[in-house]
C-alpha cells in the first residue's frame, strides 16, 4: 500500500487511508497479499481525483471517461509497486503507528518486526566474512517432536556460511524421519551430551527456529568478545499464523538476573570450557534428577552455574531478536527458586533469598522475589542529608518518619536550611535541633542542590551518606536497613529506592538515558505493577537512580569529589551516577525499599520560563559530558523508546540514516 501511493499520488498512506483500505490490500480468505487485493487496491488509486489531477498535470490528458487507460494504468502501478526501489525505506510499522506503540500489543510488535527485518536486509552492505567461531548445538526429539523439529532443522540450514553442527537425541526411527539431506553432515545422530569439540555450545527444543543469520550474527559478536562464557539474544515467540508476537526485548546484564528466574531466556551460548568447568557440580544437584524433562531446570542450573564468580564483561547481552521460541514459556517457578536458593547456599552462604511483598503492593499481583544480602557485625553509620527550605510540614513529617518509623539503629541526621524564613519553620528547626541525632546547618543563597549537598557531607561522620528530599515519607520500618544492605555489596557506588506518589502510583524505578536527556521509567504505572519484564519489582543494575532518595559510599563520593556544582537543579543526580560508574561502582535500584515521594514539593516544579531554560540547558551540558553513555543505556533495549510514562518500540532505521 505504501508503494503504490508513493507512485501513484507521490506520498504516503496516512491512518485513515490504511485503517479504510487495509481490507482491499490483502486477500479476505487467506490474509496475504495477492495479485487480485494488489489490483483492487490499484483501482481505488487510480481512480481518485488525486491521481485524475496528477496525471492530467503531468501528461496533459484526461483519464477520467478511458477504461482502457485506467486499466493499463492499474497493471503498471501494480508492477510499480512490486518493484524493489519504490519499496524501499517503507516501513510498514512506522505507517500503521506514527507515534510508535507499547510492546504488549502484538500487532505492532509483528509490523515492527516485520519493519526491522526489512531495514536490517536494506542495511547489510557487504555479506559478513566466514567467521573462524564454530557451534555444537543439541536438540532431543521424541516421536511426537518430528514436524516441529523440521521447522528448527530449515532455520539452521540458513544460517549461511556460520560453522554449526546439530547434535539430535532420538531413536534411530525419529532421526531417520528427520531425514537432513545433503546436510546430513551437519545434523549428527547423538546420545552424548556435549559431543563434539566447538568451542561453544547451545541447547534448544524441537520446534525452536533460529532467525536468518543468527548464528554467523553470534560469531562476529564472539571473534571479538573472545572472554565471553554465556552469550544472550533477544527472543520472540511465532503464533499458528506465523506472526510474531509476544516479545522478549532485554536489557543488558545484572548481576541480580538469574536469581530472580531464568530471564536470560531460550537462546543462550555457552563457552564449552566453562561448561565443563561446572558440570560436575551439576550431577549433584537432586532436584534436577527426578524431572520428567528436565532441560528447562537444567539450563537454568547451567547458568546460575556458568555466571558465578565471573566478570561481567565475560556476559554479553546480544540485543536483537534472534530466536523465535515454538512454545510458551512454561517454567517450573518453584523449582527454579529452590534450584537458585541452593546454588546461593554453596557459593554465597550468606545471601538469602525470599518472597517479599512490595509495600504496598496491587492485589493479587505476583510476590516479588528479594534477594536479601548480609550486614556487617558492626553497622555502619548513616548519614541522611536533607535540603530544605520553608515547608515545615513535609520536613516534619520527613523527620518523624526517621526518627519514630524506622528500624536502623545507626544514622546521624543533617538538615540543610536553604534561607527560612517563616516563623513556624524557623521554630520547628530550632526544635529538632536540640535532637541528638539532628544537625540543622543553615546555607543562605540562591537554591543549588548539589551545594547544599556537598556542604552537609563535608560535616557529616557516616560511612553511608543518604541523599534525602525533605517531602518523601516513610511506608515501611527496614526501608534504610534494605538500602544499607545494598550498598555494602562488593563494587555497589550507589543505590536508589523505590518511590511512589503520594496517590500511590510509581514516580521512580530507576532513570533511563537517551540522547535527549534522562527520564524515569513508567513513571505513573500502578503501585504493584509488575512492569515489562519484571522491571518494577525486580531488583537490578541501571546507570542512574533519582538523588531523591540516594545512598552512596563516602569512599566513592569523595573518589568522585561529590556533586558537581555547575549543575545546580537539574541533572546533578544523574551526572553523579555516571561519574561513579566511570570510576569502576555500580548503581543498583532496589524495589524493596519503597518510599512516598511528593515530586517537587519543596522547591517546586520547573513550571516558569526561567526554570524550564534552566533545566534544558543543564540536560544539554549532561548530554555533551555523556553522548556515548546517553546514546545507549545498557539498562533498557535499545529496540525500545522510553517517554515519561511507557515503554515503546523504537523505528527502526534505515541506511544512510
Amino acid at each position: 500500500m505504501g508503494a503504490m501511493f508513493r507512485v501513484g499520488l507521490e506520498r504516503l498512506p496516512d491512518q485513515g487511508e490504511i485503517r479504510r483500505l487495509m481490507r482491499r490490500a490483502v486477500d479476505r480468505k487467506t490474509g496475504e497479499v495477492t495479485l487480485a487485493s494488489l489490483r483492487s487496491l490499484a483501482r481505488i488509486v487510480v481512480h481518485s481525483d488525486a491521481f485524475h489531477r496528477s496525471y492530467e498535470h503531468r501528461m496533459g490528458i484526461s483519464i477520467a471517461l478511458d477504461a482502457y487507460l485506467k486499466q493499463r494504468l492499474c497493471d503498471e502501478l501494480v508492477v510499480a509497486a512490486q518493484l524493489p526501489e519504490n519499496r524501499a525505506g517503507i516501513m510498514p510499522f512506522q505507517l500503521c503507528y506514527p507515534d510508535s506503540a507499547p510492546l504488549d500489543d502484538d500487532r505492532a510488535y509483528a509490523l515492527w518486526f516485520l519493519s526491522v527485518s526489512q531495514a536490517e536486509a536494506e542495511n547489510r552492505l557487504k555479506k559478513l566474512c566466514r567467521s573462524q567461531i564454530s557451534f555444537d548445538i543439541y536438540m532431543t526429539v521424541g516421536t511426537g517432536d518430528i514436524e516441529s523439529s523440521q521447522l528448527t532443522l530449515n532455520s539452521f540450514f540458513r544460517q549461511g556460511d556460520a560453522d554449526w553442527t546439530l547434535h539430535v537425541a532420538a531413536s534411530n526411527e525419529v532421526f531417520e524421519c528427520l531425514n537432513p539431506g545433503s546436510d546430513q553432515k551437519r545434523i549428527r545422530h547423538t546420545a552424548k551430551l556435549l559431543e563434539g569439540k566447538a568451542p561453544y555450545v547451545a541447547f534448544i527444543e524441537p520446534g525452536d527456529r533460529l532467525a536468518d543469520g543468527a548464528l554467523a550474527h553470534i560469531a562476529a559478536v564472539l571473534e571479538i568478545r573472545p572472554e565471553t562464557v554465556l552469550l544472550f539474544t533477544d527472543e520472540d515467540r511465532i503464533d499458528p499464523a506465523g506472526n510474531h508476537i509476544r516479545a522478549c526485548l532485554k536489557p543488558g546484564w545484572s548481576d541480580d538476573q538469574l536469581l530472580l528466574g531464568d530471564t536470560v531466556g531460550r537462546l543462550s551460548i555457552f563457552s564449552r570450557q566453562r561448561v565443563l568447568e561446572v558440570a560436575e557440580e551439576l550431577d549433584t544437584v537432586e532436584e534436577l534428577r527426578a524431572l520428567p524433562q528436565p532441560l528447562a531446570c537444567w539450563l537454568y542450573a547451567l547458568k546460575l552455574a556458568v555466571v558465578e564468580g565471573v566478570k561481567p564483561e565475560q556476559i554479553v547481552h546480544l540485543p536483537a531478536v534472534l530466536f523465535h521460541r515454538f512454545r510458551d514459556n512454561s517454567d517450573d517457578v518453584s523449582l527454579q527458586r529452590r534450584l537458585a536458593k541452593r546454588h546461593l547456599a554453596v557459593h554465597r552462604p550468606g545471601i538469602v533469598l525470599t518472597e517479599m511483598p512490595l509495600v504496598p503492593v496491587q492485589a493479587g499481583s505476583a510476590c516479588p522475589v528479594r534477594v536479601c544480602y548480609p550486614l556487617l557485625s558492626v553497622l555502619p553509620l548513616v548519614s541522611i542529608i536533607i535540603p530544605t527550605r520553608d515547608r515545615p510540614d513535609f520536613l516534619r513529617a520527613c523527620l518523624q518518619g526517621l526518627l519514630e518509623e524506622t528500624d536502623y539503629p545507626r544514622f546521624e541526621i543533617i538538615v540543610v536550611d536553604n534561607g527560612s524564613i517563616q516563623p513556624d519553620m524557623l521554630a520547628l528547626l530550632e526544635k529538632v535541633s536540640r535532637h541528638p541525632t539532628v544537625t540543622v546547618l543553615r546555607q543562605e543563597g540562591a537554591f543549588n542542590w548539589a551545594r547544599l549537598n556537598n556542604q552537609a557531607a563535608a560535616r557529616s561522620q557516616g560511612d553511608l551518606l543518604l541523599l534525602l528530599n525533605d517531602d518523601v515519607r516513610i511506608l515501611h520500618s527496614d526501608w534504610l536497613e534494605e538500602m544499607v544492605r545494598q550498598n555494602l555489596r562488593p563494587g555497589v557506588g550507589v543505590v536508589g529506592a523505590r518511590l511512589l506518589y503520594p496517590d500511590g502510583t510509581l514516580q521512580h524505578a530507576g532513570v533511563m538515558l537517551s540522547r535527549d536527556g534522562a527520564t524515569h521509567l513508567l513513571r505513573g504505572a500502578k503501585a504493584g505493577g509488575a512492569g515489562y519484564l519484571n522491571a518494577l519489582i525486580c531488583q537490578r543494575d541501571l546507570s542512574a537512580v533519582t538523588g531523591a532518595c540516594l545512598m552512596i559510599r563516602r569512599e566513592v563520593f569523595d573518589q568522585v569529589g561529590g556533586i558537581d556544582e555547575s549543575f545546580a537543579v537539574s541533572c546533578n543526580d544523574i551526572d553523579l551516577c555516571l561519574r561513579v560508574r566511570a570510576a569502576g561502582w555500580r548503581i543498583v535500584w532496589t524495589p524493596h525499599a519503597t518510599l512516598t515521594h511528593v515530586d517537587g514539593g519543596t522547591r517546586g516544579q520547573d513550571a516558569t520560563p526561567p526554570q524550564i531554560l534552566k533545566h534544558w540547558q543543564e540536560t544539554a551540558r549532561l548530554v555533551g559530558r555523556w553522548t556515548d553513555w546517553m546514546e545507549q543505556d545498557f539498562a533498557v533495549n535499545p529496540a525500545l523508546r522510553v517517554t515519561d510514562d511507557a515503554l515503546l518500540l523504537r523505528f527502526p532505521t534505515r541506511a544512510g540514516d
